[in-house]
């Protein structure tokens, strides 16, 4: 699928994403003394689309990202939601890639091709389907992901295929902190860690997961850090934007001469995430992370903005996030 086509998909989700929003939004209910126990789940790749909020919601995040195999590039990343009720939620959302850099197949035998500059080009639309169970200090959210094959495969940002995902996330929160554990299996690397944008796709079967601990600075600031494994068993299939060998982990002349390699764990990663959010305003927040690839020998660095039609209500007397807090535990607000 060529550049011109998936910058057509992109246009079309984010020009579809804020008419269906303001067509269909619903007036905000108001009123501390209702309890809710929704789970703070974002939509993939945008922060700050809370499912605090019934009926449907959008946004868009723009980020730039500096790789330290390719270097700086930008994607942004239009995404809808729909609360069905204080259990069921469901999201979807396409990264556009606005400008990166991507590796041409190098002619043998060199093992390393030059960069080339790939402009609009789309990467696979994912879909999310949460339901959230609660009890207590508690809070698990069991998450069924499919991808549709928008993404140019040809140079490392799509599957070509449908993929799936199956993850349940373990939160429990303890005053301004909260821990959390996730565990999933599934059969591409892209529905994985999802907040970080990956310099290949995989397709085959693998499990996953991740464990770690969030923290609220002054009420409505948040911190982040998590560790990560993407354990993959039986053949995969990888699709790169560039070659492992030209990163700090290089395999050395051994390398495979194209852009899609084939083997056994070539797409195991681990490594830790640090992430931070700054809500500036109801409808924007400016955040940012930091990754550390221990396998792939790869960091990434990124900092952006995220809007959203429907933003959540600060309260002068609590925050949402003070607010959910107290909902968890049961507690109400007032």
């Amino acid at each position: 699928m060529g550049s011109a086509s998936h910058r057509v998909i992109g246009i079309a989700v984010l020009l579809g994403a804020h008419l269906m929003a303001l067509a269909q939004v619903a007036p905000q209910a108001t009123g501390s003394g209702q309890s809710r126990s929704e789970d703070l789940e974002n939509v993939p790749r945008v922060p700050g689309v809370s499912t605090l909020l019934g009926g449907f919601n959008a946004g868009v995040s723009f980020f730039g990202v500096h790789n330290s195999a390719i270097g700086w590039y930008e994607v942004a990343s239009p995404a809808v939601n729909y609360t069905f009720s204080p259990r069921f939620s469901a999201d979807a959302s396409t990264p556009i890639y606005l400008r990166r850099y991507v590796e041409k197949p190098p002619v043998p035998p060199q093992t390393v091709g030059s960069l080339v500059l790939d402009q609009d080009d789309a990467g696979d639309t994912m879909f999310g389907f949460h339901a959230n169970f609660n009890a207590h200090n508690f809070m698990n959210t069991a998450t069924a992901s499919l991808t549709a094959p928008t993404g140019n495969r040809a140079v490392g940002f799509g599957a070509g295929q449908v993929t799936y995902d199956f993850d349940n996330h373990l939160q429990r929160y303890a005053g301004q902190a909260g821990f959390l554990l996730d565990l999933g299996i599934g059969d591409s690397s892209s529905l994985i860690n999802n907040l970080v944008t990956k310099n290949y796709t995989s397709v085959g079967k693998l499990a996953h997961f991740q464990t770690g601990a969030m923290v609220w600075i002054f009420r409505r600031y948040f911190l982040q850090s998590v560790a990560y494994e993407e354990l993959p068993f039986g053949s995969q299939t990888v699709y790169t934007v560039v070659n492992p060998a030209r990163g700090a982990g290089a395999p050395g002349p051994g390398a495979p001469p194209s852009n899609v390699n084939t083997s056994t764990g070539a797409s195991e990663d681990n490594g830790f995430t640090t992430s931070a959010g700054i809500p500036l305003t109801s409808h924007l927040t400016l955040s940012g992370y930091y990754n550390r690839s221990l396998r792939q020998h790869e960091d990434t660095v990124s900092m952006g903005m995220t809007y959203v039609l429907r933003g959540t209500p600060i309260s002068k007397k609590v925050s949402e996030i003070d607010r959910a807090l107290r909902e968890a535990a049961g507690l109400g607000v007032k």
